[in-house]
């Protein structure tokens, strides 16, 4: 049976709950209840649950104790069979669209089911819905200040339902709707003239039903305080309106702090959407990897060149023996759809990684890890190498866990559990973290989760330009790196980006750009010392399997004071 979990604090018979769970009761409303059942965790109020909401008509049993595997993350989640978990709040709201036979509620799902199908770490739209509005409203409700700053989120979705419409069928749908085929693929998408009356565009979809809950509690908090809205919030007042005419949320209860002095300070943001497909979020790699620029950073460097080592030989490559023929061909990159030539390199970037973590594993009974998982090569492999581990595959993309779970079933593995959530989401403990060509700042997620929990981690980075400050992660990662890059980060972001640049031999920057590669994984190397890891930085063998083919081993040896 599939089961929705979630968390719900009792207080004098009543029941309180925080936003993220209030949005995705609110959706559960609207799903097939007999397809997914619904259990509560009843804890302690705390700070987080301000939303008092009632039950009645709603069936759902109480937890005596939560199962095992629900512990592998973050609250709201789903639990699919018994080896299958999501969690996430567009993920969980996905999945109980999803399971409904109602057509209405399926539909929420967008044009070929994509709405809201990135994840928070690439997408600035899922970010937003699933992120800050909900930081947003909790900040709202805890406001104990006189004067009221009207919040740069909530002008930023003002700002975004002014913009064109961006979606992937527009101009089809914008021929229909003007009844004219001749409307030509070049035409802006300002021209096309498509309404901007919800949140993706035209058409109510998922994520409408995860911003409504939100904004209805904002504007039952401005209309408290009696703050008028619409002179600031047209478009979004608007929006609110045609929503709450097709939806009605469960009844709830909130308690208010009053803001005794109306003043209002209105901050300015940019007028642009919140899709990162809008041009103006667009920043050039051109513009980071003039080589003027790289230079001055190279050049910020010297004082810290004899930390920017790579060893070249992996662990573990030459120590532990790999026979490819012995593992089933489900297993195998040869054994699905990839061209030869790419399967052979996927089996050499794979050996290497199932090498080290044969070194580091050895006879062990470990919990091992791998984030960002994919389809699952080498989590799958893992699990049949070292069948006395369990193995967690962390994904976000519910397609490639699919497949994955296909292949578990053909090879009948009973060792494999399937998470389906942004890495950092994941709570459960484990010895090992594995990654292979994590992108951008994903990799340092995966570092920073092995760390929490003291385990050893392998990691493949890839997507060097990829990585940025964000409410995650700030960069650079090492003291040592912080001082040397002082005031002066984006000296450092020119570095990544330049780090991307090896992908032709015969191009005069790629040596340049392997070496950027060795400073960024130095940084990440000299951090996890920092924090008691014994790390050795390697390639991949033979370095032309990837061009992305650093290794990091780090070993955690003890907490330093």
């Amino acid at each position: 049976m599939n089961t929705l979990f979630i968390k719900v604090c009792l207080q004098g018979g009543k029941y309180f709950v925080d936003i993220k769970t209030f949005v995705v009761i609110s959706i559960y409303e609207l799903a097939e209840k007999d397809k997914l059942k619904l259990n509560v965790d009843i804890t302690r109020l705390n700070k987080d649950c301000f939303i008092e909401v009632s039950f009645e008509g709603t069936d759902f049993e109480v937890l005596s104790e939560p199962p095992v595997l629900s512990n592998l993350s973050v609250w709201p989640i789903i639990l699919l069979d018994d080896n299958y978990i999501i969690s996430g709040l567009c993920s969980v709201s996905r999945q109980i669209c999803r399971l409904s036979d109602k057509e209405d509620v399926k539909k929420l799902l967008g044009f070929r089911e994509a709405c809201l199908v990135a994840c928070a770490e690439t997408s600035i739209w899922t970010k937003f819905c699933e992120i800050d509005i909900i930081l947003m409203v909790s900040n709202i409700l805890t406001f104990k200040q006189n004067i009221f700053h009207m919040p740069e989120d909530i002008l930023r979705y003002e700002s975004h339902l002014s913009q064109p419409v961006r979606m992937h069928n527009i101009y089809k749908l914008a021929r229909n709707n003007k009844n004219d085929q001749g409307i030509k693929s070049s035409a802006s998408h300002h021209e096309l003239e498509v309404p901007h009356d919800y949140a993706e565009g035209p058409y109510i979809t998922l994520a409408d039903l995860i911003l409504y809950p939100c904004f209805t509690i904002i504007f039952q908090y401005f209309e408290y305080n009696t703050l008028s809205v619409k002179a600031y919030l047209p478009l979004t007042v608007e929006w609110f309106n045609r929503v709450r005419h097709q939806y009605v949320l469960p009844k709830f209860h909130l308690n208010f702090n009053k803001l005794f002095n109306k003043t209002i300070i209105i901050p300015k943001v940019s007028n642009v959407s919140l899709y990162k497909a809008d041009p103006v979020h667009m920043v050039s790699a051109k513009h980071h990897t003039k080589q003027y620029k790289i230079e001055s950073a190279l050049n910020l460097l010297k004082p810290l060149m004899g930390c920017i080592v790579n060893s070249l030989n992996p662990i573990g490559f030459n120590n532990n023996s790999f026979n490819w023929d012995a593992i089933p061909l489900p297993a195998n990159p040869h054994g699905g759809a990839l061209p030869a030539s790419r399967a052979d390199r996927k089996c050499k970037q794979l050996e290497n990684l199932i090498k080290a973590a044969l070194e580091v594993v050895g006879e062990k009974h470990y919990r091992i890890v791998d984030f960002c998982s994919g389809s699952g090569h080498m989590g799958i492999l893992i699990a049949l190498v070292l069948p006395q581990c369990q193995v967690i595959l962390v994904e976000n993309k519910e397609r490639s866990l699919a497949r994955a779970r296909n292949t578990i079933s053909q090879l009948k593995l009973t060792n494999v559990i399937m998470v389906q959530s942004n890495l950092d989401y994941f709570t459960g403990d484990f010895n090992l973290g594995m990654s292979l060509h994590a992108c951008g700042l994903a990799t340092d997620l995966v570092i920073q989760q092995c760390i929490k929990n003291k385990a050893d981690f392998i990691c493949c980075p890839c997507c060097y330009g990829g990585i940025k400050n964000s409410h995650e992660m700030s960069y650079p990662k090492s003291r040592s790196f912080k001082k040397c890059f002082l005031s002066k980060e984006d000296n450092y972001f020119n570095l990544a980006h330049a780090a991307d640049q090896t992908h032709q031999q015969e191009n005069v920057k790629t040596e340049q750009g392997y070496f950027c590669m060795d400073v960024i994984d130095s940084d990440r190397r000299l951090f996890a010392e920092e924090c008691g890891y014994k790390v050795h930085l390697g390639k991949l063998q033979p370095v032309t399997c990837t061009n992305k083919n650093n290794l990091l081993v780090g070993q955690f040896v003890e907490k330093l004071e």
